[in-house]
């Protein structure tokens, strides 16, 4: 409840702060190591569970960064980034841990809150014209060439075995 209400706080005070990218935090490190920060970003992958915390990989376009939350914090998170689909796009506001000592030293980020900007969609991969007539040309001259094996150099080895 005390973690939740500080969460709260410290979303509503930092609305306005500068949302920070996981590449500033990583090359700025030293100097924002146990800052509260923001960082927004696309959610990767799946919630992996642990107990009643869990992490979740958040990238922002220049780097990918571990986020450790509550588990009922994740529930709202639908959509998640792979190759079929963008994942929810959300703000996180927590703790920057340089070379967190409970997680064997990862960097990492301890949430306070996080928060959804933007919702997650399906991706639409495309066939192109061109490919599909390539994959037909080349799915024949490789069929054409087993046909010449099995045919052509059986009867070779035949001829070879009589003689």
């Amino acid at each position: 409840m005390v973690k939740t209400l500080l969460g709260l706080i410290l979303s509503i005070t930092l609305t306005n702060s500068p949302v920070n990218t996981i590449n500033y935090l990583i090359e700025h490190s030293l100097t924002r190591d146990q800052q509260t920060v923001i960082i927004e970003g696309e959610v990767l992958g799946e919630v992996l569970e642990r107990g009643d915390n869990a992490w979740i990989n958040v990238n922002d376009g220049t780097n990918a960064i571990g986020v450790y939350l509550r588990l009922d914090q994740t529930t709202e998170l639908k959509v998640f980034g792979d190759y079929f689909n963008i994942g929810d796009k959300i703000r996180v506001v927590g703790v920057f841990e340089r070379s967190c000592i409970e997680h064997g030293g990862e960097m990492d980020i301890h949430a306070t809150s996080i928060q959804i900007i933007e919702p997650g969609r399906p991706i639409d991969h495309p066939v192109s014209s061109w490919k599909f007539v390539i994959s037909i040309i080349l799915m024949s001259i490789a069929l054409f060439a087993l046909y010449l094996k099995r045919h052509y150099f059986k009867k070779a080895e035949i001829k070879n075995e009589v003689n």
